[in-house]
């Protein structure tokens, strides 16, 4: 029955019934933590201590070749003087180009095989619940083509923005009239300039892995995804991406300062240096699944809102008009 008005008429949000409320955004779907994926975050770091010990290992028997029968080990290397350490840079120098062909194709294929891994660590931190292999497998399998897209076009824009910066910066610096030690010291400069733009490319690139694995996105949607959700929380990004980035940093610097000072003299040595290298990894890797788990409540809070949805009884292309 139509609500009566002044002078007769009738209310026309009366005949239709109760006001209909404009429909609120969703909220945002649970993420596991991390520390609630124990099993995912131990293969990823897994595959990453194997890989690692792999291309490490060219080198470790280049430098075993040159200091292996020396009482001390690889620590003649570290021997005031640097005799050692030259002579192993000079022989590496000989050998150079079967090196790097032998690490660049390693660590090529090393990345390669290593997106299925993150696949799998992004599927366990995008869905609640116990997670069957079946549905693990169907949605890695679903995002590996959009992943393997980002990561060629990511490395060569990485490639490409490092080379920008590199080359015009490292030609000014060899042509400066200072001392060798100034020369360096703008050297690393210019190359911590680079670091840059690479890392913003590297935002950018997990980002949209994030919206391709998490979300079931495309390339290009999950680029624009990406993009949309940087625009909309950049500082907090920018934060959660550095400062997991700079502890993962600070882990392998003191790894490496670590395994220096103890040296390798002995088996225990040995084990303790191998020990280090692998802590530094594991913690690597719980610091990126911290990141990967921020970019998914990232672009959960930078959702767009769903649009109201007319009633289910509402005729298509007629509008109430009441009583």
């Amino acid at each position: 029955m139509s609500a009566p008005v002044e002078g007769g008429a009738t209310h026309p949000s009366a005949a239709a019934g109760p006001e209909v409320e404009p429909q609120r955004a969703r909220p945002a779907a649970r993420r596991p933590a991390v520390h609630e994926r124990p099993g995912a975050v131990a293969a990823y770091f897994g595959y990453r201590a194997l890989a690692s010990l792999l291309l490490a290992t060219p080198l470790s028997v280049l430098a075993a070749q040159v200091a292996g029968g020396y009482p001390g080990g690889d620590v003649v290397l570290f021997a005031p003087g640097g005799l050692m350490l030259v002579e192993v840079q000079r022989l590496a120098a000989v050998a150079a180009a079967a090196l790097a062909a032998q690490l660049g194709v390693g660590a090529l294929l090393a990345a390669a095989l290593g997106l299925i891994p993150l696949a799998a660590l992004l599927v366990a931190l995008a869905r609640e619940g116990p997670l069957s292999a079946h549905e693990v497998g169907a949605r890695v399998a679903r995002a590996l083509g959009p992943l393997a897209l980002l990561w060629g076009v990511a490395l060569a824009a990485e490639v490409a923005a490092a080379a920008l910066v590199l080359m015009p910066g490292m030609s000014v610096c060899a042509q400066l009239a200072v001392a060798p030690r100034t020369r360096d010291l703008a050297a690393a400069g210019v190359a911590a300039a680079a670091l840059v733009p690479v890392a913003a490319i590297g935002l950018i690139h997990d980002v949209a892995r994030v919206a391709a694995v998490g979300e079931q996105r495309g390339f290009y949607d999950a680029v624009a995804r990406a993009l949309a959700a940087l625009q909309g929380a950049p500082l907090a990004a920018a934060w959660a991406y550095s400062w997991r980035g700079a502890l993962t940093l600070a882990a392998f610097s003191g790894a490496a300062w670590g395994i220096h000072a103890a040296g390798a003299a002995s088996g225990p040595r040995v084990a303790a240096a191998f020990g280090a290298h692998l802590a530094a990894l594991a913690v690597a890797a719980v610091l990126r699944a911290s990141w990967l788990a921020a970019a998914l409540r990232l672009l959960d809070r930078t959702a767009p809102s769903p649009m109201a949805e007319p009633p289910a009884d509402a005729a298509p292309g007629r509008a109430d008009t009441g009583a």
